[in-house]
């Protein structure tokens, strides 16, 4: 096989010139090698130092043979009465006379004659009687001549063959040391794989014996680290409360108990701090009479509202459960009082469309607003009065969250970020970046729980740590933008509703969704959980509310009446009533059919009616509040 140069690429042997190889092993023609090296000292392919063209080694190509002039072997071969003059060529080292009788080599050079033969220089031309001595002198030079090319084919065959298994050598050690760190990196993997697979199923078990347990009566109360099952008031009849020897009983032994019971009822025993993830609090045990209306099979429309002249946009319950705040496109905030039949405040002062409200859960006075125009309002509801101007966001505020029991309050913008501010003193703490576009939905983790949840149109949503503001977790599989978000009370689960028609909910334990509700026909919007999570409600483009069972997931109920997109939904906090706001000017309080509601003070017509004694105790209620 022909060798190839360096520089140009083309054949490195042949028509007379000489290839040539570096101590460093790279081969480079004659011509190239005495351009390069006349001025250079480097290797022009690896930079190593090469001193000067006369340090190359000749090669030895098997199609052209040896292609480089004498090592210092053409010196052994010279004599007193000649000299070798040139061996380029020479395969049987014959010695003829010149015509002319000079003695000379004639081997490769130009008119030599046939193979290569030797002109000896001389006197006259040489004769069949030449005498012994000059024929034994002749004999000598063709053998010292064979000996002198035999050993420098064999020290350039040495030479390249010591050169590659050099090379061989040393990339075989690269390659053994490459193998056995992905060796390690490998069996890395796989242990983590292990670990992970282990997490997965407890999680899934755990969700499972849960789900289990909740539809026979059991609800898990207080926080993970001590966390305890209880039954629903239906179910108090059962062994388990019945069996004395479950009185004065510790934890430990409680749960050992709890879990020969489960087990009894084929349910696995659940472990909750054993699984590597931090501890998520548990939900607490609804009242009996929240619990019949959470359960209703049927919500019915109460009453119809007509107070906006736009789009109504945002809509929020106090904690309280009297008043319903709405926020709408014709810039105002209106308050009405469901108890009272009355509108207790008008809020104005943005100046553009309002896209949200919320209450806060710390002071049941103080109310926020969010609007196109780049602020967010803090409100009195008492008075009307406006509080404080939060300005921060370069872009439209699209939503707002209260953290319960704190003044922290987060915003979300079309500026791509969200905002944490201390709503006492009306400045900001913390800004999360990390979105690609405008962020829309924002909600805190409830609990006790210390993260943020947002929802964007980069089509993800995120986890963030707003002590940090660091990116803890971002929720990939929506197609389209992401409207609404919401977290359960339990702060296990997050719900995000997205145009792309979905409703994903999310184990943020395992930050992978656990369903995706496809039962809307238009974009969805704001999700919102039901107190104590068991039914989660979801408005939509299609102009209807979807009531969602989260023990099966299944669609509980459709409340349709609107008769454009409903944006958003709130729940009162004892699930007597739930209110929708929509782009079709209107807000709608709906109720649920059950019999602790039969007087509840709404009639079939659809109008609001309560007793003088219930409205004069609701107004004895916040004067005893206000004093206090």
């Amino acid at each position: 096989m022909s060798l190839t140069c360096k520089i140009c690429f083309e054949s490195a042997s042949g028509q007379g010139k000489q290839a040539r190889i570096t101590s460093c092993g790279h081969v480079f023609c004659h011509d190239c090698a005495t351009i390069w090296f006349r001025t250079e000292t480097n290797c022009p392919v690896c930079r190593n130092p090469v001193a000067g063209f006369s340090r190359l080694i000749a090669l030895f190509d098997h199609d052209a043979g040896l292609q480089s002039p004498s090592l210092g072997f053409d010196d052994e071969i010279c004599e007193n009465r000649g000299e070798i003059v040139g061996t380029s060529g020479c395969e049987d080292g014959q010695v003829r006379d010149s015509p002319n009788g000079a003695k000379s080599s004639g081997v490769g050079t130009s008119g030599s004659g046939e193979s290569g033969a030797i002109q000896i220089a001389g006197g006259e031309p040489s004769s069949t009687g030449r005498s012994s001595a000059e024929g034994a002198g002749a004999s000598a030079d063709r053998s010292r001549v064979a000996d002198c090319l035999q050993r420098r084919n064999c020290d350039n065959e040495d030479v390249q063959v010591k050169f590659v298994l050099s090379k061989v050598a040393e990339r075989w050690q690269q390659v053994m040391v490459e193998r056995a760190r992905l060796r390690v990196q490998v069996a890395a993997l796989e242990k983590i794989k292990q670990e992970l697979s282990t997490r997965v199923q407890a999680l899934t078990d755990e969700n499972e014996a849960m789900k289990q347990a909740m539809s026979m009566g059991f609800r898990p109360r207080g926080g993970a680290s001590n966390f305890r099952w209880d039954l629903d008031y239906d179910a108090q009849d059962s062994s388990y409360y019945s069996d004395s020897r479950l009185q004065g009983l510790d934890r430990e032994s409680e749960m050992n108990a709890m879990g020969s019971y489960l087990t009894s009822l084929n349910i696995s025993q659940i472990g909750y701090n054993d699984t590597g993830y931090p501890p998520v609090r548990g939900w607490s045990r609804a009242p009996a009479k929240v619990e019949e209306r959470l359960s209703a099979s049927k919500w019915e429309l109460a009453h119809t509202f007509t107070k906006h002249m736009g789009p109504v946009h945002g809509i929020a319950v106090n904690p309280s459960g009297n008043l319903v705040a709405t926020a709408s496109w014709d810039h105002l905030c209106r308050v009405y009082d469901v108890h009272l039949e009355d509108e207790v405040a008008v809020l104005s002062g943005h100046m553009l469309g309002l896209y949200a409200v919320k209450f806060s859960p710390a002071k049941r006075d103080l109310v926020g607003t969010v609007s196109s125009d780049q602020t967010c309002r803090l409100w009195n509801t008492d008075t009307g009065e406006c509080l404080r101007v939060l300005e921060g966001h370069t872009d439209e505020v699209n939503g707002l969250s209260f953290k319960p029991g704190t003044h922290l309050l987060a915003t979300a913008s079309d500026d791509a970020t969200s905002m944490i501010w201390d709503a006492e003193k009306g400045i900001p703490i913390t800004t999360l970046n990390g979105h690609r576009h405008g962020v829309y939905g924002v909600c805190f983790q409830p609990g006790g729980g210390h993260l943020v949840a947002t929802a964007s149109f980069d089509f993800t949503a995120k986890l963030w740590d707003p002590r940090s503001g660091e990116d803890v977790q971002t929720l990939r599989g929506h197609l389209e933008d992401v409207i609404g978000v919401d977290i359960d009370d339990s702060g296990t689960y997050l719900a995000t509703g997205s145009d792309d028609k979905t409703c994903r909910v999310w184990d943020l334990r395992m930050g992978h969704p656990i369903v995706v509700l496809k039962a809307h026909s238009g974009e969805v919007k704001r999700v919102v959980f039901s107190p104590y999570g068991k039914l989660l409600a979801t408005t939509s483009g299609d102009t209807t509310v979807r009531l969602f069972d989260t023990t099966t997931w299944d669609c509980a109920q459709i409340l349709s009446s609107h008769s454009d997109h409903v944006f958003d939904v709130a729940w009162s906090p004892t699930a007597d009533f739930l209110v929708t706001a929509s782009h079709d000017r209107l807000w709608k309080l709906w109720q649920p059919r059950v019999p602790s509601l039969r007087n509840s003070g709404f009639t079939a017509n659809n109008h609001q009616r309560y007793p003088a004694s219930q409205v004069n105790s609701d107004v004895m209620r916040v004067e005893r509040m206000a004093m206090a």
